[in-house]
Formats: structure tokens, C-alpha cells, sequence
């Protein structure tokens, strides 16, 4: 079983606002220090969250790329992504945060989603959509979880087709192993187990996957533990050691072997160098 220990600081929904424990929206602004507390240092959610940007600029690290969201822009931080507010904050809009399970009928995306450009039509609808939240919100009369589960729900389908995601019944199955391995791939490295999880064969998955992504399941799951072997090596100050034990590896020379062979770089020398491009290069 992988480690409990938290090597990066994870904001709980319910700690953040505790009126609603699955949700919450409120106006995100540049001149509130809490809020920019809040963001400042690198830490990763436990929900999603959702941005709507009405005027300025709001600019983050997100997993090692920078997004920058403009006046009229939408975008989407899912849960476990490694985020950090950068100095160019000029902008207010809504945040909107929510857990997987309060739309538990809704395909959630697993990797961030946009900025996405609203045209002026529809950000008038969503502006107008996000009034109906924060009402139904504050009042919180009855039916409200029901309207804003739908009201949100909206909004999700206009970002998603903004970005060109829309998912289509034949790629479920492909959205549920995507779910699959974001939820368990420190302790599922096989694609076979998976496979039974879904309750179809190996070679089905394979077919599936290859078919809608290009990729195989295997290099699905190496994808994803890579990505969080930087994560790690970035932001957590435990040794390489520490790290290759969290994510399953016996022995810290598969572990340099394995991450060698898909970023180019041995674990100890990826770290010296993005630490050393974030400190000289900090935007």
C-alpha cells in the first residue's frame, strides 16, 4: 500500500469552506490577502476548481507549465494538480470549487482543462448562470444542491465543448480508465488490473485505448507516475530515496532506470535543474 505521508501540501474543501462541504463559490480577487495567501505556496486540492475570470489577469503554475487566464476566460484545476499563484495577479473572478462526488452522475476530466475564450454570448450566459449559483448559494432554500449541481453541470459542458472535449459515448470506456489510473496508479502498475476493475479483458482495454488516444494502457499509467515523479522532485523536499518509495519503487536504481528512460534525465539531475530554472526564471 503506498504511503499516507503528504509530500505536498493538499487543500481540503471542507477546511477551506466549511458552509457546504462539497462546494462552494465565491468572488476571487488580487487584493485579498487571504485569498492570495491561500495560493501563494505550491500545495495541491483535493477538489476541483473552476475559474471564471471577468476582468485582468490571473496567472498560475500548474503542474510545471504556466497558464495565464485572461478577462472572459474559463478554466479548470482538477484534483491533485501541483498549483501555485503567480505574481502576475491583476485579475477578479469566480472561483468555483467542488468535489468529484457532488456530481457523481458527471464524467470529471483528469488533467486541466482550458483557459478556454468565451465568446461574448455565451460569457453573458455564464455570467448570468453564475448569479443563479451564488444566489441559490447564499440562500441555500430548499433544492438548492439539486440547481446547483445542474447550474454547474452547464457550465462544465460549455468548457468542455470551448475546449473541444466533449466526451462521446464511445469513449467511455477510455474516460473510466482515465479515472481509474488518476485514482490508483501507486498501487495499480499493471494494466491487467485495471482490466479487471472494468470487468473486460486486457487486450479489449488496449484496443480501446490505442484507438482513442494513440497510446497504449501501459504508457497511460507510466505517464501518470512520471508526472507526479516531477510533481515531487519540484516541490517535496524528501529525498529521491523517499520519493521512489512512495511511488512503489523497491529499489531507488529501478527507480533512476525508470524515470531515465522517459524524461531523459536521472531523478536527481531533473530536480537540480528545474529547481535551478524556477529560481533564476521565476514567471
Amino acid at each position: 500500500m503506498p504511503r499516507k505521508k503528504q509530500f505536498i501540501a493538499s487543500q481540503d474543501l471542507n477546511g477551506l469552506f466549511p458552509d457546504m462541504p462539497s462546494f462552494a463559490i465565491k468572488i476571487m480577487s488580487s487584493h485579498s490577502r487571504r485569498e492570495m495567501a491561500a495560493l501563494a505556496d505550491v500545495h495541491r486540492h483535493n477538489y476541483y476548481m473552476l475559474f471564471v475570470l471577468v476582468d485582468g489577469v490571473s496567472a498560475h503554475m500548474i503542474d510545471m507549465e504556466q497558464v495565464t487566464l485572461n478577462a472572459g476566460e474559463m478554466g479548470l484545476i482538477v484534483p491533485g494538480q501541483v498549483h501555485l499563484a503567480l505574481p502576475q495577479q491583476t485579475g477578479t473572478g469566480w472561483g468555483i470549487a467542488f468535489t468529484a462526488d457532488f456530481l457523481p452522475l458527471v464524467s470529471l476530466p483528469v488533467t486541466f482543462q482550458g483557459p478556454v475564450t468565451l465568446p461574448a454570448d455565451e460569457l453573458a450566459a455564464v455570467n448570468q448562470i453564475i448569479c443563479l449559483m451564488v444566489k441559490e448559494y447564499n440562500d441555500k432554500k430548499p433544492q438548492a444542491i439539486p440547481l446547483l449541481q445542474h447550474y454547474l453541470s452547464i457550465l462544465l459542458l460549455i468548457l468542455q465543448r470551448r475546449n473541444g472535449d466533449v466526451p462521446s459515448t464511445n469513449k467511455s470506456l477510455l474516460i473510466r480508465y482515465r479515472e481509474l489510473v488518476a485514482a490508483h496508479y501507486l498501487e495499480w502498475t499493471k494494466p491487467a488490473q485495471y482490466a479487471e476493475a472494468l470487468h473486460i479483458s486486457v487486450d479489449y482495454l488496449n484496443e480501446v485505448v490505442r484507438q482513442h488516444s494513440g497510446q497504449t494502457a501501459s504508457s497511460l499509467i507510466t505517464e501518470r507516475r512520471v508526472l507526479e515523479a516531477k510533481r515531487l522532485l519540484l516541490h517535496a523536499e524528501e529525498s529521491v530515496k523517499e520519493i521512489a518509495w512512495h511511488l512503489q519503487f523497491n529499489e531507488v536504481s529501478y527507480f533512476n532506470r525508470f524515470f531515465k528512460q522517459h524524461t531523459g534525465y536521472t531523478p536527481a539531475a531533473f530536480r537540480e535543474s528545474v529547481r535551478d530554472k524556477s529560481l533564476s526564471d521565476p514567471e
